[in-house]
């Protein structure tokens, strides 16, 4: 589309005093007209001017490059067109106005099991192995599967159960916080068998926060352990504001805490899925630990069990039969009484996998994006529970169980391949968006 704007009607705003970016509302409503081919031979020379000239605005191109997606490739690749790009998005102010546009991180890919271990999702330029991870130090255990808890928020968690310590680090930058266990847990399990597992998330209030290189930010760490020959769970919040661990707390459980899921935080509550079926919840809110019974007797392992969060926000819970996905959730009935309901959607993976399978299990779940991760004899895969888009990330020869668990953040490392001045492709995405593409000849 050709953009007919006089440049000399262009309004600075306040963002051009302070030599930032744009206020939204600053944003010149454009007028468009018929799309056209975006060679200068047929664009017409007096508005191909008027783009140039649009363009050399610093503000506009600010406004212009910040809708850019949030790939991994996007910021690096439009780096190198010029000096003067570069310098707009090296800015510290611009790299946050991207991430607040955005909102979401996207998806980059699984942990599977180990920190030194990582499947992407994405396809190139924006594929990132685990080459691109600085691993914590040495003296950390990530080799150990089991001393693996997770991620959340740009930060993964791990556990040294012989140390007595637990980690918070940015798989990113290799940096890492080290918090001593709580002694009124550490006091009462010593000697005695037990199962530690651990969240973190960030608790960064601050208006118009978007996750992701949350390292510096405030976060909340909560360590639980499954003891006392698994009848009871306990679990305690650790702040960072603070510096210390908050009380203990505890409740009655059946069976062990599964320790092939990671917890799933939905709203204020961390969930956990307890060997079986069961959920425990820590409520961060009214801190209190409860347990949620399965919503019907399945006979089934616990890799056909999974957590999830609905998208209304809700408690959700995946369990897979044979080949078929069936779907339950919490929901409040006339009465205000709450439990489960089964929905009428269901997914069936028959006929969806490249060849048949006879055996396929759950072996982890993205809840930003609500994608679960499948292990079968010819690899892993990740299925979209709402558009049911399927995608083989892993290709092996046997079924794998370790558990995968989402790395979910900004990437904007690494170097592209170009060189300034590089060629470009202009390309406009509705009537409010211009695109950047390197590698074509305008």
């Amino acid at each position: 589309m050709a953009l007919l704007m006089d440049p000399a009607e262009v309004p600075q705003g306040r963002g051009a005093e302070r030599g930032g970016l744009m206020d939204p509302a600053e944003v010149p409503q454009l007028q468009w007209a018929d799309p056209v081919s975006s060679s200068p031979r047929v664009y017409g020379r007096k508005q191909w001017r008027a783009v140039c000239k649009v363009l050399g605005n610093d503000n506009l191109l600010a406004e212009i490059l910040v809708r850019l997606p949030p790939n991994p490739s996007s910021l690096p690749r439009a780096s190198v067109v010029c000096k003067r790009w570069l310098g707009i998005l090296s800015d510290p102010e611009f790299l946050k106005r991207f991430r607040k546009h955005h909102r979401k991180p996207p998806l980059l890919g699984f942990f599977e099991g180990y920190a030194n271990r990582f499947a992407p999702v994405m396809d190139s330029p924006d594929r990132i192995t685990a080459s691109c991870f600085s691993m914590p130090k040495s003296s950390t255990p990530y080799s150990d599967h089991r001393e693996y808890m997770g991620c959340r928020h740009g930060l993964a968690v791990l556990v040294n159960k012989q140390d007595r310590k637990t980690f918070v680090w940015d798989p990113l930058t290799g940096r890492q916080h080290s918090v001593d266990f709580p002694p009124g847990l550490d006091d009462a399990f010593t000697g005695n068998f037990c199962m530690w597992r651990a969240a973190v998330l960030c608790a960064d209030a601050e208006d118009g926060h978007v996750h992701g290189d949350c390292f510096l930010s405030p976060f909340k760490l909560v360590l639980l352990c499954c003891g006392g020959y698994n009848t009871q769970a306990f679990c305690s919040v650790y702040d960072s504001v603070s510096g210390v661990w908050g009380g203990v707390f505890s409740t009655a459980v059946s069976r062990i805490i599964s320790l092939l899921r990671p917890s799933i935080l939905v709203g204020n509550a961390l969930c956990w899925l307890i060997s079986g079926g069961d959920i425990l919840v820590f409520d961060l809110e009214c801190q209190s630990l409860d347990v949620i019974e399965k919503p019907a007797f399945y006979y089934v392992t616990d890799g056909c069990f999974q957590i999830l969060r609905m998208e209304g926000g809700g408690l959700g819970l995946a369990v897979l039969l044979d080949l078929t996905i069936q779907l339950w959730e919490r929901k409040s009935n006339s009465d205000g009484v709450v439990g489960w309901v089964l929905l009428k959607k269901t997914i069936p993976l028959e006929g969806m996998f490249p060849r048949r399978m006879n055996s396929v299990r759950i072996v982890g779940y993205d809840e930003d994006t609500n994608v679960i991760v499948l292990t079968s004899m010819t690899g892993n895969f990740t299925l979209q529970l709402d558009s049911m888009q399927l995608k083989h990330i892993v290709k092996r020869n046997n079924i794998c169980y370790d558990p995968f668990y989402p790395y979910t953040n900004f990437y904007t490392a690494g170097r592209a391949v170009g060189r300034e001045g590089a060629n470009l492709e202009l390309i406009v995405i509705g009537p409010d968006l211009l695109t950047y593409y390197l590698g074509r000849t305008i």
